[in-house]
């Protein structure tokens, strides 16, 4: 990948330098041609001046060696107006060479970025697909070499490859997500007080929810409601998950030209380190991956996911042992804000 940017790089600085080059000797051989010719109208018009000079019929100096003298002047300076204008087209290309190959690196860094990190999803996700797979073929082909295997282990085997097929779907699932949430999505203007107030009735219970609002009145946002709702889901059931048998709060709250949707838990926490990264698809802290081992680390991506494709964002405050809260922000529809 490294190698193949840059190769990129390189080949987007020569076309660089070649335009740069291009243009310096559309510009350069003009210049000279011109300063040339001005040039050689001065020597003559000098010659010309001094054949009309009475002064020099009788001087000592033969007007012939006079004309050979200029003419071997104005062919020198001829020579350093080429090697000035040479000194000045290289210094142009080297300085142009420095720029244009910044130039494009910065031009194709978002591309190289982007490679890096479908090559980090792909692995990934190919990692998180081939490890129940592997669970499951062992398990069946251990099964299947025992002669004297009982109902009751062939139904352990089969129990845990449904365990296994459970994380599969789960992974599927969200992966499909994921790849529906980056093409464009749909929107439509719904109340997002409304849509608050059904989602914490049908999720009270699951996860132990408890509701805040300083909203009365209705206020619209542009959005897939349905999509909003998953977003939400996740941030609540990732809540509950490490909150334990403690409530987790949501809170709806108003902005300017914004709404917020805060899901405030009581887990362990994240660390600075641990913040910075706990968007990333796949990734999952210390205390995920001791507590709850079976999951893929994309729930809170897809909600991120979610959320800025409607111009919106997650954020994150969060400390060790304080707990953590996600925050939805979305902004108003804009006969909202008018």
């Amino acid at each position: 990948m490294q190698r193949m940017f840059d190769s990129a790089v390189f080949k987007l600085t020569a076309w660089y330098i070649g335009v740069l080059m291009l243009v310096s000797l559309t510009f350069s051989l003009p210049v000279f041609i011109i300063t040339s010719d001005r040039l050689e109208q001065s020597a003559m018009q000098q010659m010309e001046v001094l054949r009309q000079n009475n002064r020099w019929r009788d001087s000592a100096i033969p007007m012939e060696l006079l004309e050979a003298r200029r003419l071997a002047q104005l062919e020198l300076d001829r020579r350093q107006l080429l090697n000035n204008i040479i000194l000045e087209n290289i210094l142009v290309l080297v300085a142009g060479a420095l720029a244009s190959y910044w130039f494009a690196r910065r031009t194709l860094r978002p591309i190289e970025k982007s490679h890096m990190a479908q090559a980090r999803f792909t692995a990934n996700a190919s990692h998180q697909l081939r490890t129940p797979l592997a669970t499951m073929q062992a398990e069946i082909d251990v099964a299947l070499r025992d002669k004297k295997l009982t109902a009751q282990e062939a139904r352990a085997v089969l129990q845990s490859n449904l365990e296994e097929v459970g994380r599969l779907r789960t992974l599927s699932d969200q992966l499909l997500q994921l790849t529906r949430a980056e093409p464009e999505m749909k929107a439509e203007q719904f109340d997002i007080v409304t849509f608050t107030d059904d989602f914490v009735a049908k999720n009270k219970k699951a996860f132990r929810l408890t509701f805040q609002k300083t909203i009365t009145k209705p206020i619209n946002v542009q959005a897939d409601a349905v999509l909003i709702g998953e977003a939400l889901r996740v941030l609540c059931e990732n809540a509950h998950k490490y909150s334990g048998a403690k409530p987790v709060q949501l809170q709806l709250q108003k902005g300017r030209g914004i709404v917020r949707l805060a899901i405030v838990d009581q887990g362990p926490g994240l660390t600075a380190e641990e913040k910075e990264q706990v968007f990333d698809r796949f990734y999952r802290g210390k205390e995920a991956s001791r507590k709850h081992p079976n999951g893929h680390g994309l729930g809170l991506s897809l909600a991120r996911e979610i959320t800025e494709r409607y111009g919106g964002s997650l954020v994150v405050k969060s400390a060790p042992a304080k707990g953590s809260t996600f925050t939805i922000v979305l902004p108003m529809s804009k006969a909202e804000t008018a």
